[in-house]
């Protein structure tokens, strides 16, 4: 027991040590570009989620993780449909219910560096990225700045991102149902607006300022309040399948791994489990004595009277002790009266206990015939014995 206490005590050292550590050590931020409405890395969008709830009415957003053909038939007419990722390149049957959606008065804000496939055909547009034009390659200046250029927004402020951030803008589009939102300090439009049956379109080319450390940065939330604005004033469903996927059919314990602290003290419990079994196993065990249950004498006993009344030929004393204790059965069993062994006995006793009449007549016969004499043989014994357990089973 000592060497299991030595255990535990240099388990839970350990333990204290890395807790210590993890707490006094500066917190790592993870660059990954998630746009998550949960995440509060640099390029996370719980700050989008902030400002929407500032921008709509509270009750209004509302969060998925499925495509735009799952959440058809739970989409409201009026509904903003709110879309941010790096590539949207939505399949044929998303697309056909987005643009039917806004054809019919819903209006939908997508933010992507990039729109492919049936949905971009449709709306014949694309993006193109000026880092990959070789002229473009001698820019000195890192910091790029947007602006709106639309009459019913504030056109005079500029706000500052890093180039690398905001380098992609819309190089195609159909300008008899578009006008242009915003552009970058290139000229070149970033935001745009389709009109599209009833809806519109609010489509943005830099989603990364829509992250946290750009809607932190200066007044920069107010490029991306201004462009929440042209969405009309109904319900927000943001479903961010199109650059997470399908987070919320992972695993059961995503609430735990998705934060650190308890994804931490999730795997410190596993290892210092595993630790704890691996010292187990090496711990030697203990000889149990083997104790024999004690012996049932009064099996023993009832056998040596047995013999005792059988070998001095006192057959009649036995039969009697037999008779007596069957008919005390039958009288606490079946609450029957025992005073009169007659054919009124006879057939309730059948009745009760569902034997056949005839065998129970048998007994009582050998009884009688027993009780009528003083003394009686070793076979009239072993009939009346075995009588009487042909009853009992």
């Amino acid at each position: 027991m000592q060497k299991d206490w030595k255990y535990i005590l240099y388990i839970s050292a350990a333990f204290g040590l890395f807790v210590m550590v993890k707490l006094l050590s500066p917190k790592q931020h993870s660059w990954t570009v998630t746009y998550s409405h949960t995440d509060k890395d640099p390029y996370g969008g719980y700050a989008l989620n902030r400002l929407l709830h500032s921008v709509f009415h509270e009750g209004y957003i509302q969060h998925s993780y499925r495509t735009l053909y799952e959440l058809s038939d739970s989409v409201a007419e009026n509904t903003n449909i709110l879309i941010i990722s790096s590539n949207f390149n939505g399949g044929k049957e998303d697309s056909d219910f987005l643009l039917k959606h806004v054809a019919d008065g819903g209006n939908a804000l997508i933010s992507s560096q990039y729109f492919q496939g049936h949905f971009a055909d449709t709306l014949a547009i694309g993006t193109y990225d000026y880092f990959f034009k070789m002229a473009d390659f001698d820019i000195k200046n890192d910091t790029a700045t947007l602006r709106f250029v639309n009459p019913h927004a504030d056109t005079i402020s500029e706000y500052v991102y890093r180039r690398d951030n905001i380098h992609n803008y819309f190089n195609r589009f159909d300008s008899t149902r578009t006008s242009v939102i915003a552009k970058n300090d290139r000229g070149l439009p970033v935001t745009i607006r389709v009109h599209w049956g009833k809806g519109d379109f609010i489509l943005n080319s830099t989603p990364l300022v829509f992250t946290n450390i750009c809607l932190l940065t200066s007044d920069n939330h107010k490029f991306a309040s201004t462009t929440l604005s042209y969405l009309s004033d109904a319900p927000v469903k943001w479903t961010e399948y199109y650059h997470l996927g399908r987070m919320e059919v992972g695993t059961p314990l995503r609430f735990i791994l998705t934060n650190e602290p308890l994804r931490w003290a999730y795997y410190v419990s596993i290892i210092a489990l595993l630790f704890y079994m691996v010292f187990e196993m090496k711990r030697k065990q203990r000889i149990i004595p083997v104790i024999k249950p004690l012996a049932n004498s009064t099996i023993e006993f009832i056998q040596t009277i047995g013999n005792l009344y059988y070998q001095s030929a006192g057959h009649k004393s036995i039969a009697e002790k037999r008779i007596h204790y069957l008919l005390d059965h039958i009288r606490s069993q079946h609450w029957m009266s025992v005073t009169k062994l007659d054919d009124s006995f006879i057939q309730t006793l059948a009745r009760k206990t569902g034997k056949h009449e005839g065998d129970i007549r048998r007994l009582v016969m050998a009884m009688n015939s027993v009780q009528a004499k003083t003394k009686i043989s070793a076979e009239e014994l072993i009939d009346l014995n075995r009588e009487i357990e042909m009853f009992n089973k």
